[in-house]
């Protein structure tokens, strides 16, 4: 969220620095339609990094002129994302082998799908990048699954005990499909929550980040009778201190494409961990109560994000333990607090405390009648909803 965390994301991989910033001043200055994200690189090795956890749109590689380094460059960065869309760009001082008809058209059978020639002339980027940003959708991504976080910069609001029986509500619809993710890195509650104790945590996804797939993260999530599985936070919080957003990032791409839902926890303060984690959520739900000093801090948030250009439409506002006392705002008084309508009211619930201390889930024991269970129904069907669920044939 450093440049704008919702434009479309560019890599550029040259030969050095100095030719990367060109290229990146030229699509800035042609990026007429709003701002992109530009990651630059000169080593292959944090490219193909780059293309893993930033997900960038596309791919402006410098080509060399050597057909048979060019094609183990796109092979590498394409082994990570087949889908990759590349562009590669070219000296207009290179020698005539090097941009002859047959070295493009063997790029083009490698997957180059754009070529432009440096210096790059303004009018030459405006159809790629016109091609460029309606591939961004930030919303619903089609070929991942939906990723929701909670978030709150208070802690006591009860947002772990809601992503705790949110993601179990959903991992009764859809066993073994669900990840909740415990990145509340310090002090994660969610085991205990679930009456589990995980061997394997977030950090050990940290610790295998280079060789992380489908079957690693599921091999460490721990399993929960609900059909839910847990990505446990890490039991020792100085070793915590190590995970950084970019391994954040990692391991959410790769539990959207492993996944149906990925339902991730936040720690109550907002820093680089979070911003990625919002980054990437299709919907974040912010959890408060109705106690003054909780609104106020609310509303500094929701300020926060604004300023970074984070969409309002992809936030959703959550009042947990609800309760009509005397001097608590109501939830119209936070409504007008927040400058945003409150989308979910979930009352205070003995039976949700009840359920933290045991270490069961009220979600696991439907009560017909209690307007807790029908609210926390609502919010399940809710992130359902997301993503359309393709059913699989009997």
């Amino acid at each position: 969220m450093n440049e704008s965390a919702f434009a479309p994301k560019l890599l550029i991989f040259a030969k050095d620095e100095a030719v990367g910033r060109e290229i990146r001043d030229a699509v800035r200055n042609g990026a007429s339609e709003g701002p992109v994200n530009v990651y630059i690189t000169t080593d292959l090795t944090q490219a193909v990094n780059t293309v893993r956890d930033r997900e960038p749109n596309a791919v402006m590689i410098e080509l060399s002129g050597e057909l048979s380094h060019d094609r183990s460059r796109i092979g590498e960065l394409r082994s990570v994302n087949p889908e990759l869309t590349l562009v590669g760009v070219y000296s207009g001082e290179s020698n005539t082998a090097s941009i002859s008809s047959g070295y493009m058209v063997e790029l083009v059978r490698l997957g180059v799908s754009d070529f432009l020639r440096r210096p790059i002339a303004e009018g030459e980027l405006n159809g790629f990048m016109t091609r460029l940003i309606p591939n961004q959708n930030v919303n619903e991504p089609s070929r991942y699954g939906t990723c929701v976080a909670f978030i709150s910069n208070k802690g006591g609001v009860g947002k772990s005990s809601l992503a705790v029986n949110t993601a179990t509500a959903l991992a009764m619809r859809y066993p073994d499909e669900v990840l909740l993710i415990d990145a509340s890195l310090q002090m994660g509650v969610c085991a205990p929550m679930l009456n589990l104790s995980p061997e394997t945590s977030l950090y050990d996804a940290f610790e295998q980040r280079q060789r992380l797939d489908s079957t690693l993260i599921r091999q460490l999530a721990t399993p929960h009778e609900s059909g839910l599985l847990l990505l446990a936070a890490p039991p020792d919080p100085l070793a915590a201190a190590d995970i950084d957003d970019q391994s954040i990032v990692r391991v959410l791409n790769l539990a959207r494409r492993t996944f149906r839902f990925v339902v991730v926890d936040t720690f109550p303060l907002f820093d680089q961990v979070v911003m990625s984690v919002l980054d990437i959520a299709t919907r974040a739900y912010v959890v408060l109560d109705n106690v003054v000093p909780t609104v106020l801090s609310v509303v500094h948030l929701l300020r926060l994000l604004e300023n970074l250009q984070y969409p309002s439409t992809r936030l959703r506002i959550v009042v947990n333990r609800y309760q009509q006392l005397a001097g608590n705002p109501l939830i119209d008084d936070i409504a007008r607090s927040l400058r945003m309508n409150v989308d979910h009211v979930l009352p205070y619930d003995k039976r949700m405390i009840t359920a933290a201390n045991v270490g069961r889930p009220c979600t696991m024991d439907w009560v017909r009648w209690s307007k807790l269970h029908r609210e926390l129904k609502q919010l399940a069907s809710e992130i359902a909803a997301l993503q359309p669920v393709q059913e699989e044939d009997d």
